[in-house]
Protein backbone atom coordinates (compact mmCIF):
# COMPACT_ATOMS: atom_id res chain seq x y z
CA UNK A 1 0.00 0.00 0.00
CA UNK A 2 1.18 3.22 -1.26
CA UNK A 3 -0.08 6.37 1.25
CA UNK A 4 0.60 9.72 0.69
CA UNK A 5 0.38 12.24 2.86
CA UNK A 6 -0.03 16.59 2.45
CA UNK A 7 -1.52 18.74 4.53
CA UNK A 8 -2.58 22.38 4.48
CA UNK A 9 -3.34 24.78 7.68
CA UNK A 10 -6.08 27.61 8.10
CA UNK A 11 -7.51 29.99 10.99
CA UNK A 12 -11.27 29.42 11.42
CA UNK A 13 -13.54 30.45 14.26
CA UNK A 14 -16.46 28.47 15.42
CA UNK A 15 -19.31 28.63 17.81
CA UNK A 16 -19.93 24.97 19.56
CA UNK A 17 -24.29 25.30 20.29
CA UNK A 18 -25.42 23.74 23.29
CA UNK A 19 -21.90 23.56 24.55
CA UNK A 20 -21.06 24.23 28.42
CA UNK A 21 -17.80 24.71 29.26
CA UNK A 22 -15.48 26.88 28.36
CA UNK A 23 -15.61 26.12 24.46
CA UNK A 24 -19.01 27.80 24.68
CA UNK A 25 -17.56 30.86 24.08
CA UNK A 26 -16.75 32.05 20.47
CA UNK A 27 -13.62 30.98 19.56
CA UNK A 28 -10.80 30.17 17.26
CA UNK A 29 -7.92 27.94 16.37
CA UNK A 30 -5.12 27.13 13.62
CA UNK A 31 -6.44 24.09 12.37
CA UNK A 32 -3.43 21.73 10.85
CA UNK A 33 -4.92 19.08 8.28
CA UNK A 34 -3.55 16.14 6.93
CA UNK A 35 -4.99 14.49 3.49
CA UNK A 36 -3.76 10.88 3.05
CA UNK A 37 -4.32 9.50 -0.50
CA UNK A 38 -3.74 5.60 -0.97
CA UNK A 39 -3.45 3.25 -3.04
CA UNK A 40 -2.03 -0.15 -3.84
CA UNK A 41 -0.60 0.15 -7.34
CA UNK A 42 1.17 2.85 -9.35
CA UNK A 43 0.17 4.24 -12.13
CA UNK A 44 2.32 2.67 -15.05
CA UNK A 45 2.15 4.82 -17.98
CA UNK A 46 1.75 8.28 -18.98
CA UNK A 47 2.72 11.58 -16.96
CA UNK A 48 2.22 9.89 -13.58
CA UNK A 49 4.12 6.89 -14.51
CA UNK A 50 5.22 5.59 -11.06
CA UNK A 51 3.32 7.77 -9.20
CA UNK A 52 0.20 7.41 -6.99
CA UNK A 53 -1.09 10.90 -7.72
CA UNK A 54 0.68 14.11 -8.35
CA UNK A 55 1.32 15.86 -5.15
CA UNK A 56 0.06 19.04 -7.17
CA UNK A 57 -3.29 17.68 -7.82
CA UNK A 58 -3.39 16.85 -3.83
CA UNK A 59 -2.31 20.31 -3.09
CA UNK A 60 -4.75 21.69 -5.63
CA UNK A 61 -7.71 19.95 -3.74
CA UNK A 62 -6.30 21.26 -0.35
CA UNK A 63 -6.27 24.16 -1.76
CA UNK A 64 -10.19 24.80 -2.26
CA UNK A 65 -10.59 22.97 1.27
CA UNK A 66 -8.45 25.99 2.74
CA UNK A 67 -10.62 28.57 1.02
CA UNK A 68 -13.67 27.10 2.39
CA UNK A 69 -12.90 27.00 5.93
CA UNK A 70 -9.88 30.36 6.08
CA UNK A 71 -11.10 33.43 8.20
CA UNK A 72 -14.20 32.26 8.20
CA UNK A 73 -17.00 31.83 11.43
CA UNK A 74 -18.43 27.72 11.57
CA UNK A 75 -21.90 27.86 12.94
CA UNK A 76 -23.88 24.74 12.88
CA UNK A 77 -26.86 25.81 10.99
CA UNK A 78 -29.66 24.63 13.59
CA UNK A 79 -32.15 27.02 15.53
CA UNK A 80 -29.54 28.34 17.94
CA UNK A 81 -26.82 28.74 15.47
CA UNK A 82 -28.86 30.46 13.28
CA UNK A 83 -30.04 33.07 15.73
CA UNK A 84 -26.54 33.50 17.17
CA UNK A 85 -26.07 34.01 12.99
CA UNK A 86 -28.76 36.46 12.97
CA UNK A 87 -27.35 38.58 15.73
CA UNK A 88 -23.64 38.93 14.40
CA UNK A 89 -25.17 39.95 10.98
CA UNK A 90 -27.14 42.75 12.80
CA UNK A 91 -24.40 43.95 14.80
CA UNK A 92 -21.79 46.41 13.92
CA UNK A 93 -18.82 44.23 12.44
CA UNK A 94 -19.42 41.94 9.00
CA UNK A 95 -18.58 38.14 9.70
CA UNK A 96 -17.91 35.93 7.22
CA UNK A 97 -20.58 32.84 8.07
CA UNK A 98 -20.22 29.49 7.04
CA UNK A 99 -23.52 27.64 8.31
CA UNK A 100 -22.55 23.99 8.41
CA UNK A 101 -25.14 21.15 8.75
CA UNK A 102 -23.02 19.51 11.59
CA UNK A 103 -21.52 20.80 15.07
CA UNK A 104 -18.50 22.51 13.79
CA UNK A 105 -16.12 19.84 15.86
CA UNK A 106 -12.90 18.39 15.01
CA UNK A 107 -14.43 14.84 14.27
CA UNK A 108 -17.09 16.44 11.98
CA UNK A 109 -14.96 18.49 10.43
CA UNK A 110 -12.49 15.44 9.77
CA UNK A 111 -15.37 13.40 8.17
CA UNK A 112 -16.78 16.63 5.61
CA UNK A 113 -13.55 17.77 4.53
CA UNK A 114 -12.65 14.12 3.80
CA UNK A 115 -16.30 13.86 1.65
CA UNK A 116 -15.09 17.04 0.13
CA UNK A 117 -11.76 15.17 -1.10
CA UNK A 118 -13.63 12.13 -2.25
CA UNK A 119 -15.67 14.22 -4.24
CA UNK A 120 -12.87 15.88 -5.95
CA UNK A 121 -11.82 12.21 -7.42
CA UNK A 122 -9.21 12.10 -4.39
CA UNK A 123 -8.44 8.50 -3.82
CA UNK A 124 -9.10 9.50 -0.10
CA UNK A 125 -7.49 7.13 2.64
CA UNK A 126 -7.78 9.67 5.98
CA UNK A 127 -7.92 12.81 6.93
CA UNK A 128 -6.68 14.20 10.21
CA UNK A 129 -7.81 17.49 11.74
CA UNK A 130 -5.74 19.27 14.56
CA UNK A 131 -7.57 21.04 16.39
CA UNK A 132 -4.67 22.27 18.21
CA UNK A 133 -0.84 21.20 17.89
CA UNK A 134 -1.68 18.07 20.61
CA UNK A 135 -5.26 17.03 19.87
CA UNK A 136 -6.25 16.05 16.34
CA UNK A 137 -9.01 13.47 14.95
CA UNK A 138 -8.91 11.21 12.17
CA UNK A 139 -11.72 10.37 9.53
CA UNK A 140 -11.49 7.13 7.38
CA UNK A 141 -14.01 5.30 5.94
CA UNK A 142 -13.63 1.33 6.20
CA UNK A 143 -12.86 0.14 2.79
CA UNK A 144 -10.95 3.31 2.08
CA UNK A 145 -7.44 1.99 2.54
CA UNK A 146 -7.74 -1.17 1.81
CA UNK A 147 -8.21 -0.57 -2.33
Amino acid sequence: MFILKSEVQFDTAHYLSGYDGKCANLHGHRYRVIAKVASETLHTDGQLRGMVEDFGTIKQALKKVERLFDHKLLIEDNGEGREVARQLKEGPTEFDLFMVPYRPTAEEMSRHIYQLLKEMNMQICEVEVFETPANSCSYSEESSCSK
